[in-house]
């Protein structure tokens, strides 16, 4: 007589008239292999085309880059330990055809991508809004205004959250391990369904204010509409985020009121591989132009686009690198030392210091960019109110050289 072994019983009672199937279960593994592939191509493609384009092209990594490296690796493994279900027991398998080793099996990898799943987002909403802060502010974000306040907000807010939310779900249950083998003797404190329903809640609101917090600054910029247009339909790729995090909600909610814990808990975790790898898209393809940067794309959305976008960013910051007298004019010393270039925004108008660009640099340059400067002229003005003794007798010895 076989010995009995509790994790081959049954880990749910079937529906009248249904038999469980043990061996071959009924499952969804070729549609989730599917969206599985897909997901972690797009995401590997978008951060090796950024990788690429800091490294090599802009030459300038910051901080985002490396939250970035970090979100990637931990969606990497969170979707290592996904094609491993795929295997054994399975996606979308119901309750009544798992065996109770089965639901072990995928409570316990539940658990482990819930913990990798925070981590990831603490580190890619990190890097999204790091980003965000030196795109749209000058200097960084020297200028403390309400965008910069909003982003650090909802940063160190995501941090707060995710970072307690990792500690009640692995401080739920005693003993640990009660958390996915339930064929030992413990007891739970709360009730992982609803820290689950609170995180889904959160990630929707964040993705929200993400996807809006740009598009104000966008649609205040000096340009165009149609290049406008073009570049918060690129920013607006927080929509996708948006859509899986609502979606994941919904089947979150579904899930805390059903006993058929790994069908409903398959959908929780397939749409949050989507929504990671939408995270990773919303930092990532604002980058990826430049990556193309020797291809002929529409001009809508060419790299000149970000190029103008940044441009008009540092313009705005220009105020915090002169000294500057009341009148708003760099002292006379300064005049004479340097060239400017006025830039008038709205009804303020300000001076913009030249760099000087050895003429072999700046003639690769505009060639990039598709501008050839054949010709340029300097105009010098002045313009006196009142009577100037000094100018009265430069005009006068002009006009009667012979006196």
């Amino acid at each position: 007589m076989p010995a009995f072994n509790i994790m081959d019983q049954p880990a749910g009672k079937p529906p009248d008239g249904v038999v469980p199937n043990f061996d071959d279960p009924p499952n969804k593994n070729a549609l989730t292999l599917g969206i599985l592939t897909f997901c972690l191509a797009l995401a590997s493609i978008a951060v090796v085309l950024r990788i690429y384009t800091r490294c090599f092209i802009v030459r300038k990594v910051q901080v985002q880059d490396f939250f970035l490296v970090a979100a990637y690796g931990l969606y990497l493994a969170l979707m290592v330990l996904y094609f491993r279900l795929l295997n054994y027991p399975g996606w979308f398998v119901h309750l009544w055809d798992l065996t109770i080793g089965g639901l072990t099996e995928f409570l316990h990898v539940a658990i482990i991508t819930t913990c990798l799943f925070l981590g990831f987002y603490i580190a890619i909403k990190t890097a999204i809004l790091l980003e965000w802060i030196s795109i749209f502010l000058p200097d960084g974000g020297n200028r403390r205004n309400l965008f910069f306040w909003a982003c650090h907000f909802i940063i160190w807010s995501n941090l707060i959250f995710c970072t307690a939310e990792l500690i009640l779900v692995n401080l739920s249950c005693e003993p640990y391990e009660y958390l996915w083998n339930r064929t030992i003797e413990g007891h739970c404190r709360i009730n992982t369904a609803y820290t689950s329903l609170s995180a889904a809640v959160f990630a929707f609101s964040t993705d929200i204010i993400i996807l809006f917090i740009p598009q104000r600054v966008i649609w205040t910029l000096n340009m165009s509409w149609r290049r406008k247009l073009g570049i918060s339909v690129v920013f607006a790729l927080g929509l996708a985020a948006c859509t899986a995090s609502i979606v994941r909600l919904y089947y979150t909610v579904e899930r805390a009121g059903s006993s058929d814990v790994a069908y409903h808990l398959s959908s929780v975790q397939l749409t949050a591989s989507g929504e990671g790898a939408a995270a990773i898209l919303v930092l990532c393809v604002p980058a990826i132009p430049k990556a193309f940067s020797a291809i002929k794309l529409p001009s809508l959305f060419s790299s000149r686009s970000w190029l103008n976008l940044v441009s008009a960013g540092r313009y705005r910051s220009s105020e915090q690198s002169l000294k500057k007298n009341s009148s708003g004019i760099p002292p006379p010393d300064e005049v004479g030392r340097n060239r400017w270039h006025i830039v008038v925004s709205g009804s303020e108008s300000h001076l913009v210091p030249l760099t000087e660009v050895p003429s072999a640099k700046m003639r690769r340059h505009d060639l990039e960019l598709g501008n050839n400067i054949v010709r340029s002229t300097e105009f010098r003005t002045k313009e006196h109110h009142g009577f100037d003794p000094t100018i009265a007798s430069e005009e006068h010895q002009r006009q009667h050289p012979w006196e």
